[in-house]
C-alpha cells in the first residue's frame, strides 16, 4: 500500500472517531430538570409519577431533560444547584420537603425558573410556580369508597409524614367516609418517613387486628408497604398518587392484586408536563397552579381486578361524588389548622 493511501486511511479513521456520524443524535440542551424527593424514579409512587411527566415532555416536546435522584434530605440544595449549573431552564422539585431549598435557589438564581410539587409560597416568588393539589378531594373519594365497602364498620389509613398534603388526604378520607356512614370508625396514623415499607406493613397489620377491613395507604413507599401487606392478607386496600394496581401490584401480577379496589390519584405527571410545556411555549407564570376535580387533577383509579366485587350502586355513587366535586355541589369541609 502506498504511503499516501495509508495516510489518507489514518485521517479518515481519526475523523470518524472524533466527529459524530451523519444524522447521529447529539445531546440537546437541558430545558427541564427534575429533583426527586428521597427515593428513585421507579419507586412506584410520587417520584415515579413526576418522572413520567418529565419523560412525556422529552418525548412530546422534543426537549433535553435531566434528573437527579435524591439520596438524603441534606442533598436537596446541592441537587437543585447542580441542575441550575447544567443550564436547565426550569428546575422542578418533587415534594413539600424541598420548599426551603427552592426558595433559597430562586433568590440565588433569579434567571432560572423553578416549580415545586406540593408547596406554595405567600407571597408568591417571582420565578417559582407551586404545583398544588386538592388531596382532600381525592381522599374524600377514597373514604367514600372505603365506607361503602366495609363490612366491619372500621376502616383505616396509613399516612406518611404529617405534612399538609398527607394531612389533607387523611382528613378528606375521614370526611368522605363519614358522608357515607356517619358512624364508621376511621383509624389513622402518620409515620415519619415515606420510604419505610416495613413500618407501613406493621401499621396495617395493627389496624387489621383492630377490625379494619379497608385500608388506605397515603405515604409513598411507607403507605405502599401497608397496603401490600394488607392485600396479601385478604383485606381491601386503596392506593395513592397513581394507580398502584399498576405499580405496587405489578399490573395485577403481584399477590393481593385482586384486593386493591382503587387509588386516590394525583395527576403529578400532568402537572409536571403542563408546567414544562408552558416554559417551552413561553407561557410560564409564577404563583400557584391548583389541580383539582374541576380540571381532572385528581380522581379515582379504575377498580381493575376488584371490579366484580364493587356493587353497581357503589360505582354509581362514586361517579356522583366526582361530579359533585367537579361542579362544586359537594365540598369536603377539610381545613388545616
Amino acid at each position: 500500500m502506498r504511503k499516501s493511501t495509508l495516510a489518507t486511511l489514518v485521517i479518515m479513521v481519526i475523523a470518524a472517531i472524533m466527529l459524530p456520524a451523519c444524522g447521529a443524535k447529539t445531546a440537546a440542551p437541558c430545558k427541564a430538570g427534575l429533583v426527586t424527593d428521597v427515593g428513585k424514579v421507579n419507586d412506584g409512587t410520587f417520584n415515579q409519577y413526576a418522572y413520567m411527566g418529565l419523560q412525556k415532555a422529552e418525548k412530546d416536546l422534543g426537549i433535553g431533560t435531566k434528573y437527579i435522584e435524591t439520596q438524603a434530605q441534606a442533598d436537596y440544595g446541592k441537587n437543585i444547584q447542580s441542575l441550575v449549573e447544567q443550564k436547565c431552564e426550569i428546575v422542578i422539585a418533587v415534594g413539600f420537603m424541598m420548599g426551603d431549598a427552592i426558595k433559597e435557589a430562586s433568590g440565588k438564581y433569579p434567571d432560572t425558573k423553578f416549580a415545586i410539587v406540593d408547596n406554595s409560597y405567600a407571597p408568591a416568588l417571582p420565578n417559582v410556580r407551586g404545583l398544588v393539589f386538592a388531596e382532600d378531594q381525592a381522599g374524600f373519594m377514597a373514604g367514600a369508597l372505603a365506607a361503602s365497602m366495609t363490612k366491619s364498620g372500621t376502616i383505616a389509613a396509613v399516612g406518611g409524614m404529617e405534612i399538609p398534603p398527607v394531612q389533607k388526604f387523611l382528613k378528606g378520607y375521614e370526611a368522605g367516609a363519614k358522608s357515607i356512614k356517619a358512624d364508621v370508625a376511621v383509624k389513622t396514623v402518620y409515620i415519619d418517613t415515606f420510604t419505610d415499607r416495613a413500618r407501613g406493613a406493621e401499621a396495617a397489620k395493627s389496624f387489621m387486628s383492630e377490625g379494619a377491613d379497608v385500608i388506605f395507604g397515603a405515604g409513598g413507599q411507607t403507605g405502599s408497604g401497608g397496603i401490600q401487606a394488607a392485600a396479601e392478607a385478604g383485606t381491601y386496600v386503596i392506593g395513592v398518587d397513581q394507580d398502584e394496581y399498576v405499580t405496587t401490584f405489578q399490573n395485577g401480577a403481584a399477590p393481593g392484586a385482586d384486593k386493591i379496589i382503587s387509588s386516590a390519584m394525583k395527576r403529578v405527571d400532568q402537572a409536571v408536563f403542563s408546567t414544562i410545556k408552558d416554559v417551552v411555549d413561553g407561557k410560564f407564570t409564577n404563583g400557584d397552579m391548583v389541580y383539582s376535580a374541576a380540571n381532572d387533577g385528581i380522581g379515582l383509579a379504575p377498580f381493575n381486578k376488584a371490579d366484580g366485587a364493587i356493587p353497581a350502586e357503589v360505582k354509581t355513587k362514586m361517579e356522583s361524588i366526582l361530579k359533585g366535586l367537579k361542579d362544586g355541589s359537594i365540598t369536603t369541609g377539610v381545613t388545616l389548622n
